[in-house]
């Protein structure tokens, strides 16, 4: 048996791309043992975007490594566990948030939204008397609600992942944004675009068979049904359901099934439509939360933060070798 194991620690930027060599950085390897005997490891003056680490292998629980990352520029971060092996090198991927990021949403405009992600295009589209509208309003919103914006393509990406019992994702049904009508320019457009658009979550009208396809979802494990999803800040919801794949950044799906609405279809059939309230939270359980202890700078202590939806979202789906990188067009700059 080996007395240590190899992690290949890869660290990237906002822009999800490795680390630039100019970037010094440091990284503290924490071992899964008990409080009175794990050790912090700690690499220092480390460049470039990948280094191997080497620690103890123990072949039992202290192998559940805890990785904290400090660079320079940036915010720190951490992930857990990464797990090692005697059998070969094991890679973590770690995202940092530049500090004072700022949203860029160039790869996010309306011509490559419509191309790369056309249900989500439709789903505005779906709100809007013609294209044209639709391109103004996309426009300004993310222009000047960029905060919304980023976790309305946060939760449009991740549901995007996700494959329903039906075969079908969820943004395969019909959806309508719900965005207001009439001039984006004005102050009256947008304090009602306020209204269905959070920085934690959207409020939009879906097709009702979506509902069926969920609740069978929960059945087979994929989801975990939410008891009492007012009690939980779900105002005035009758069903909520969580995600359960990732420990982080799971969408949780929320339907207010008293309201309901039909509306006509590209191709002018009726949709009996749902209320629904997607949102991500940061942690699956109150288990997961003790990521809280290596990321004290991560989470603020109001509305969940678009930035660290991204960044969260990003390092799971990067640990799930049959899923796409996720990429919700905009990336977080310096």
């Amino acid at each position: 048996m080996p007395d240590n194991a190899n992690i290949i620690l890869n660290v990237y930027d906002g822009k999800r791309q490795l680390l630039d060599k100019a970037v010094k950085w440091s990284a503290q390897a924490i071992d899964g043992r008990s409080p009175d005997e794990r050790k912090t490891l700690h690499f220092l003056d480390l460049s470039g975007g990948s280094q191997l680490l080497e620690v103890p292998f123990f072949d039992n629980f202290g192998d559940n490594y805890t990785i904290v990352v400090t660079a320079d520029g940036f915010q720190d971060d951490a992930w857990r566990p990464v797990t090692v092996t005697a059998g070969g090198p094991v890679a973590a991927h770690i995202l940092l948030l530049p500090n004072n990021g700022h949203f860029n949403f160039a790869g996010a405009a309306w011509d490559q939204l419509s191309r790369l992600r056309p249900n989500v295009a439709k789903m505005i589209r779906a709100c809007c008397p013609d294209p044209t509208a639709a391109a103004a309003m996309y426009a300004n919103a993310w222009e000047n609600h960029s905060t919304e914006i980023a976790c309305f393509l946060n939760l449009v990406t991740a549901m995007a992942d996700m494959q329903l019992p039906s075969g079908k994702n969820p943004l395969d049904y019909y959806w309508n944004a719900c965005w207001p009508q009439g001039d984006p320019t004005t102050a009256d457009w947008n304090q009602q675009f306020d209204n269905v658009m959070k920085q934690d979550r959207i409020f939009c009208y879906v097709d009702q068979a979506i509902l069926p396809d969920v609740q069978a979802a929960n059945r087979l494990g994929a989801f975990s049904k939410e008891q009492d999803p007012g009690i939980w800040g779900h105002t005035g919801a009758t069903e909520s359901y969580k995600q359960v794949q990732f420990d982080v950044a799971n969408v949780q799906l929320t339907f207010h099934g008293r309201d309901t609405a039909i509306f006509q279809d590209e191709n002018h059939n009726p949709v009996q439509c749902v209320k629904i309230e997607p949102d991500i939270d940061y942690y699956k359980d109150l288990g997961a939360h003790g990521l809280l202890e290596v990321i004290p700078n991560a989470i603020s202590h109001g509305l969940t933060d678009p930035k660290v939806v991204y960044t969260l979202r990003w390092m799971a789906a990067k640990r799930e070798p049959h899923l796409p990188e996720f990429n919700p067009l905009y990336t977080v700059e310096a």
